[in-house]
């Protein structure tokens, strides 16, 4: 933990941005709310009407009890119901959504589970859902025209050059899509389970929520199949079930 020199009157260390020109570089803008990020995220995810998603300022008032409602009744409900694994992905065992499920119940209800609980369920969810929500389609794309245009480029013919395509796309969007969802599970996870544990709404909102609702939208959507209701209406809806949840029983975090 940092503390302010006792030389340096207290709210006199953060640094002021810098000014144009000044060759310095600027300092990071803070993250919205995660109130604000999440309805933002909802909002244009809709393209439609404001009415289906909470205020900022509803969402703000429910507060983290409200948050885990959603993700219980919500959220995983959603990711398990359009988990392709068994059919398209026989190779993989389905993803364990009711551990998370039942940590999230608990905390809607005041219950808060250490944060080694939390990271334990949330680390298989996040791997899954962050593997289901990159662009498998267009990532193979364009790897298979880069690799076929290459090839072609070195004197083999058109077949060869397609055949060549095909076997780098498979490897290289494997190899990716299994990266970047490592990558945002070992570093999501340690940070949710801080901010879910300690009931921290400031660490709960520079894991940028609304970056997370969208990969949770992409995974849900990542079967092909169309979804009634669409993920991001299903998830507008779910999150506006939540807010009246938390007015009913009159609770707030």
């Amino acid at each position: 933990m940092h503390t302010t020199p006792a030389t340096e009157p207290p709210g006199t260390t953060a640094k002021a941005p810098a000014t144009a020109g000044s060759g310095e570089a600027p300092v990071p803008a803070a993250p919205s709310h995660w109130t604000e990020q999440l309805t933002s995220a909802l909002r244009e995810g809709l393209a439609t009407d404001e009415d289906l998603v909470p205020s900022p300022d509803a969402l703000r008032h429910a507060g983290l009890r409200a948050l885990h409602h959603w993700h219980a009744r919500t959220t995983l409900p959603l990711l398990a119901a359009t988990d392709p694994t068994g059919r398209t992905e026989p190779g993989r065992t389905p993803i364990p959504v009711q551990p998370l499920i039942d940590l999230h119940l608990r905390a809607a209800e005041g219950t808060l589970a250490p944060a080694p609980d939390w990271a334990t369920a949330l680390h298989p969810v996040l791997l899954a859902t962050y593997r289901r929500a990159y662009p498998h389609a267009s990532a193979y794309a364009e790897a298979h025209a880069n690799a076929r245009d290459y090839t072609l480029a070195n004197g083999r013919t058109a077949t060869e050059a397609d055949e060549y395509g095909h076997t780098y796309a498979r490897l290289s969007t494997a190899t990716n899509a299994e990266s970047f969802a490592t990558t945002h599970a070992d570093v999501l996870t340690p940070a949710l389970s801080h901010a879910y544990a300690r009931a921290d709404p400031a660490a709960y909102t520079a894991t940028f929520p609304s970056s997370q609702t969208r990969a949770t939208a992409r995974a849900a959507s990542a079967s092909g199949k169309t979804q009634h209701p669409p993920p991001f209406l299903h998830l507008a809806s779910g999150l506006v079930a939540a807010v009246r949840w938390w007015k009913a029983e009159g609770v707030a975090l």
